[in-house]
């Protein structure tokens, strides 16, 4: 018997398992390639935002400037680990290669595909924010031992972004019209995420367009773990990131299952 209203979420939790399993066999392979990049990416960032502003505006809420934008290219680099993984990787993986066509054949569901390729945008998401955050304490930017936590923040955020992107995917058909979603989306989401300023001086308007992004939760629920500065606002950042997973977690299971078996 299906719940009302659940049977949007259905799928095979083992199926799902599985397909992660295949990708992370296969990612496994070129790991420290797709990691290195993007790992010497964010500590660019990192030192020349850092250190470059940091020498004009010395202190950001009480704490050293690069203080705190460490934890929010922590996030940044979950946000774009996860949604490489379920944008151009899975569009390969369904129209490219057809390796969603041979899977199918066995007893997975296209919906379990999709949750797979969901879990494994999240793993590496998570991977990334993680390994972002053992630098962050080696050099002294974090300043409390609620930063265990963080990882599950990483996780959280690499679902909600693996989950937006897979959205994404479910809707294309020429790989090019990624260059619409990372140009026109993550990028001013980037810019314009509580990465690089807070939203305190801000006009009105821009503090509302801040507070819908996604990125700029994370953030702030990472920059709240790593400085001890834990509150109910934490979960409440923690429980935004949740209700975007809810709201689109279904779209592409919808979709895609429909244009696959089309």
């Amino acid at each position: 018997m299906s719940v009302p209203g659940l049977s949007a979420y259905a799928f095979w939790p083992h199926g799902a398992l599985r397909m992660w399993q295949r990708n992370a066999t296969v990612g496994r392979k070129t790991v420290l390639t797709s990691i290195g990049p993007r790992f010497i990416e964010a500590i660019a960032y990192l030192a020349i935002m850092g250190l470059g502003l940091g020498a004009y505006l010395s202190r950001v809420r009480g704490v050293d400037y690069v203080t705190f934008i460490a934890p929010g290219v922590a996030a940044s680099t979950v946000m774009f680990g996860s949604v490489l993984e379920t944008t151009y990787n899975a569009f390969v993986r369904i129209h490219v290669r057809k390796v969603v066509d041979a899977v199918i054949t066995t007893p997975l569901s296209v919906r379990d595909v999709v949750v797979g390729e969901y879990l494994w945008g999240t793993t590496r998401g998570t991977i990334y924010g993680t390994v972002f955050l053992i630098v962050m304490a080696v050099f002294g930017l974090v300043a409390s031992p609620f930063a265990l936590l963080a990882p599950l923040v990483f996780a959280l955020g690499g679902l909600t972004f693996s989950v937006l992107g897979m959205a994404y995917t479910a809707v294309v058909r020429n790989i090019e019209h990624y260059n619409i979603f990372f140009t026109g989306i993550l990028t001013p989401m980037f810019l314009f995420g509580g990465v690089f300023f807070p939203f305190d001086e801000l006009p009105t308007w821009a503090q509302v367009v801040g507070w819908l992004l996604p990125l700029s939760h994370m953030v702030e629920a990472t920059r709240d773990l790593t400085g001890g500065d834990v509150g109910w606002a934490t979960l409440a950042h923690v429980g935004a990131l949740v209700a975007v997973v809810i709201a689109i977690f279904p779209i592409p299971l919808r979709r895609l299952d429909r244009a696959l078996r089309a």
